[in-house]
This record gives structure tokens, C-alpha cells and sequence, in this order.
């Protein structure tokens, strides 16, 4: 291993510590943290769709933010360990439809924000990964789509490339301002960013 490659994971593991020490479930919610310091986009008492949730550190880090008046739904089709006033949907996001969420004796509909730390399984083949990449994207549009509201902020993970141009083209022409983050707390050497889009258009 290269003194490049220690210091990539040194890193990494410096910021699973600090997700372990905080009693976060993944590192993950320390870039979400890192994207909320900046941003300052999920509001208390707002409603909150975590696609892609388990197992559950960005559920955790949203949680913290809307406090108890806030509302949180988790969606993954791998299982979610319980988390307390947190909602968790066991599907595929293709099979996300309205009548999920009507599990309680409210108006739930539309959200307030729309996160996706979504990513394939890497294989390493460019095409295959690509085009994983691009049906989860599609999901992740529908998503955006039929559950946000107008005025809503969406986060999106992608990777650099075909996906990345794809992404950017689509939350352009829907939101009113749209942002790139790499948070610090990420790999150097991976490609992978967030796309925030804030103010969902009509």
C-alpha cells in the first residue's frame, strides 16, 4: 500500500471513529452532518424521506434535526434495524406508491426534503456500474417527483461521469438553485459526490 492509499484510509477510519463515538450507525452521517453545517437545509419539525436508509445513519442525523415534531420515513429494500420516531419502509423504491404512507391520521404527503445516499454494488465495469447507476437515478427522480413538495430540497448522491451530467441536467431544469458538495469526511480517491437541489420548482 502506497503512503497515498495509508493516508486515504486513515482518514476514513479517523471518521468512522467519530460516526462510532457519536453513536452513529454509519460514516455516512458524518457527511451528511459536514452537508447540513453548510447548507443548513433540513429544518426542525420537517419532514424528512430517506431513501435508501438502512442502516440508518442519515435517518439518525435527520432525527436530531426535526426534533419530535418533525416526521421521518426510511425506505430500503434491506432491512433497517428499529430506530425510534423513525418510519421504515421495506421496499424497493420502484414500488414506493402513496398509500405507504398513510400510516398515520395526518397529512403526510408531500415531503419537505428528499435524501439519497443510494449507490450500486461496484463491480468495476464501467458499463454495468453505469447503467446500475442510471435505473437507480431514475427511481430516485420518481421519487423526487411524486413525493417532494414545491419549494422542497432534494440530496442526491452520484458519481462522476455519464450519471453525474445526467443528475445535473435533471435537478437544473426542477430546482431553483442547485449546489455540488464533496464532503471532507469522503474518500479522496472516490468519485463520488451529493447534488443538492434547493427549491423544487412547480
Amino acid at each position: 500500500m502506497t503512503k497515498s492509499s495509508k493516508a486515504i484510509y486513515k482518514k476514513a477510519d479517523t471518521f468512522s471513529k467519530l460516526a462510532k463515538t457519536h453513536g452513529y450507525r454509519s460514516r455516512s452521517a458524518i457527511k451528511l452532518l459536514e452537508i447540513q453545517k453548510k447548507d443548513n437545509f433540513i429544518k426542525p419539525h420537517a419532514k424528512v424521506l430517506d431513501l435508501g436508509s438502512s442502516p440508518g445513519g442519515w435517518s439518525q442525523v435527520c432525527k436530531e434535526i426535526v426534533g419530535k415534531k418533525g416526521l421521518i420515513f426510511g425506505v430500503d429494500k434491506k432491512i433497517m434495524q428499529p430506530l425510534k420516531s423513525v418510519y421504515f419502509i421495506n421496499k424497493g423504491l420502484e414500488k414506493l406508491c402513496v398509500s405507504d404512507f398513510e400510516v398515520l391520521n395526518e397529512n403526510i404527503l408531500p415531503f419537505d426534503v428528499v435524501l439519497s445516499d443510494i449507490a450500486p454494488n461496484i463491480s468495476g465495469i464501467r458499463d454495468r456500474d453505469n447503467a446500475l447507476m442510471d435505473a437507480i437515478l431514475i427511481e430516485i427522480r420518481q421519487c423526487i417527483d411524486n413525493f417532494l413538495k414545491v419549494e422542497g430540497t432534494a440530496l442526491c448522491k452520484v458519481f462522476h461521469g455519464e450519471n453525474f451530467d445526467k443528475l445535473m441536467i435533471y435537478m437544473k431544469t426542477n430546482f431553483q438553485k442547485v449546489k455540488i458538495r464533496k464532503p471532507d469526511s469522503s474518500r479522496a480517491n472516490s468519485k463520488e459526490t451529493y447534488i443538492l437541489g434547493v427549491g423544487k420548482k412547480k
